[in-house]
Formats: C-alpha cells, sequence, structure tokens
C-alpha cells in the first residue's frame, strides 16, 4: 500500500479538528477502560493473596492467618460486587463505540464516503441525521451524553476543517483519506498486533511456569519430600490467575483480530490508491470504515479465540 500511494504533504487532523464529542467519548473510554483494568488485576491480586493466607494459616500456627485468609476473601466479594456495580467495562466499550462512531461518520464527511457522497444535497443535515440516530442506540448501552445546547448536537459537531477536507478536489480528499486515516490506522493495527502477541507469549510462559512448578510440587508432595505445605494448589490458583488475566486481555484473539484487519487495509489501500475511481469511491470508504469498526474486531476477535 505505501509504495502505491503518492500523497500530498501530511495535513493528520489536530485536535480542536475533529468532532468535540469524538475528544470527550475518547477521554471517558480512557478513563473507564484505565478503571475495568485495574479492577481485574486488584480482584485477582487479593484472590491469590487469599490463598496464600489459607495456606500459610494451615501450617503455621497463628491466630493471624485464619482471620486473614477471611478478611482477604470477604474484601475479594467486595471488590467484585463494586465493579458489578461501576460496570466500567461495560462504560468503557459504550463510550469507545461512540468515539470510533464519531470519527467514522466525519471522515466519511470530509471525504464523501458512504452515505456523504458526493450528489447529497444536504451532507451537514445528512451527518446530523446519522450522528443522532447512532448515538440514541448507544445511549440504550449505558453511554453518558454530556452535550450541552443544541450548538453541539448534530451538525454542531461539524469542524471548519471538516469542511474545508470536503471542498477539496477528489484527489486532495483521496491522498488526504489514505495517508490520514487509512495508513494511520494500518499502522496503528500492526504495533497493536505485535503488542499483543508479546503479551500473549509473555503470560503465556508465566501460566505453563507456574503449571509446570505445580505439577513437580504434586509430584514431590506423592513421593513425601513434602510435607504439608499445599505448594500445588498454590501455585495452581498462580496459573488460573494468569489464564484469567489472558481471557480479561484478551491478547490472542486481539493479535488475530489486529492482524487480520491490518492485511484487510493494506489490499484496501493498494486498490483505493490505483483502481477505485470517483464513481466507486464512496463505497471503498464505507468499506474502509467497516473494516475498522469496533464492531468488526469484536467478530474476528470471537473467530479468532
Amino acid at each position: 500500500m505505501r509504495a502505491a500511494m503518492t500523497p500530498v504533504p501530511s495535513t493528520t487532523l489536530g485536535e480542536g479538528d475533529v468532532p468535540l464529542l469524538y475528544r470527550q467519548s475518547d477521554e471517558r473510554a480512557l478513563r473507564h477502560q484505565s478503571e475495568s483494568i485495574r479492577s481485574v488485576r486488584k480482584h485477582l491480586i487479593v484472590l491469590l493473596l487469599a490463598t496464600a493466607a489459607a495456606v500459610m494459616a494451615e501450617q503455621v500456627p497463628s491466630h493471624v492467618g485464619a482471620p486473614c485468609a477471611v478478611a482477604l476473601y470477604g474484601l475479594t466479594i467486595g471488590i467484585g460486587l463494586y465493579s458489578s456495580k461501576r460496570r466500567a467495562r461495560a462504560r468503557w466499550q459504550t463510550h469507545r463505540a461512540a468515539a470510533e462512531l464519531m470519527k467514522s461518520l466525519a471522515w466519511q464527511y470530509m471525504v464523501h464516503g458512504g452515505p456523504f457522497h458526493s450528489r447529497v444535497a444536504d451532507p451537514d443535515a445528512l451527518f446530523a441525521e446519522r450522528v443522532e440516530e447512532q448515538l440514541r442506540e448507544l445511549r440504550t448501552w449505558g453511554w453518558e451524553d454530556t452535550r450541552d445546547g443544541a450548538d453541539e448536537r448534530g451538525a454542531g459537531q461539524i469542524t471548519p476543517r471538516m469542511r474545508a477536507v470536503r471542498a477539496k478536489s477528489f484527489m486532495a480528499r483521496r491522498d488526504i483519506y489514505l495517508r490520514d486515516r487509512l495508513l494511520e490506522q494500518s499502522i496503528w493495527y500492526r504495533n497493536h498486533a505485535m503488542r499483543t502477541h508479546r503479551a500473549s507469549a509473555h503470560w503465556s510462559t508465566v501460566t505453563a511456569l507456574l503449571t509446570l512448578l505445580a505439577l513437580a510440587a504434586a509430584v514431590l508432595k506423592s513421593l513425601g519430600f513434602i510435607e504439608g505445605w499445599d505448594l500445588a494448589g498454590l501455585l495452581s490458583a498462580g496459573a488460573a490467575a494468569g489464564v484469567a488475566w489472558q481471557e480479561v486481555r484478551r491478547h490472542r484473539p486481539l493479535t488475530h483480530a489486529h492482524s487480520l484487519i491490518e492485511q484487510d487495509l493494506e489490499t484496501a489501500g493498494i486498490a483505493m490508491s490505483t483502481t477505485v475511481t470517483q464513481a466507486g469511491w464512496a463505497d471503498a470508504v464505507a468499506q474502509t470504515e467497516r473494516l475498522v469498526s469496533p464492531a468488526h474486531t469484536e467478530w474476528l476477535a470471537r473467530f479468532g479465540a
């Protein structure tokens, strides 16, 4: 794709050039994502500490071990109930969906893609209609609408830079889209695929090592070399926590999904820079935006799992 493109000088959109609602939803998505990950990490760590305290209480004569284990198990339950009430993961996903929706609609509006093709009589009105229609559905899933006043709704999300890009020629719009959207997304997916692959390899190694140590501890205990201590159980709990962390972070499915999307974007970029004409441009942009949508990534991740 990169060899086939001859883009104009970079005009990457700045912070104030994208819809305000994208920036707001992106900020909230990142905040809820951090909260969700911290909550799961804390839950698993406290559960492991509770298991270790229970093992210690069985072997070390003390009036502290058992109450400590009980308190930690109680804290584990409390963390779970609090996390369930906060619904950080659901909020993270709905705000991420809203942010990506706004970015996708903004790009389609700017480059005459999808429903915002060159023959549309009133693209601003269509943009407002599509934004409110799709946000209405997200609102039922927990998206928090923080907009104040009519000037922040619908067409109020269209920035001057978006209108300026839309007014450019087809060739200029094509080059801007290929470079600042398609190529940027291709690089993003490649980097994240490598990152999740490394994380998957790391945690697979950790869980495999803990499992082997648990097996060794079980064998040694059966042969009488280890008395009393349930090291196999403690190590197994650690391995289970590692597996649970991988399932929460979905390293392997996301590696699969991001790799496939990067390949599809490479193919789309070659076609859009060489064979796609102005007549087929709107449909090609709509297809590319579908590739980078959260729903498509989720579908591929489930398939890869």
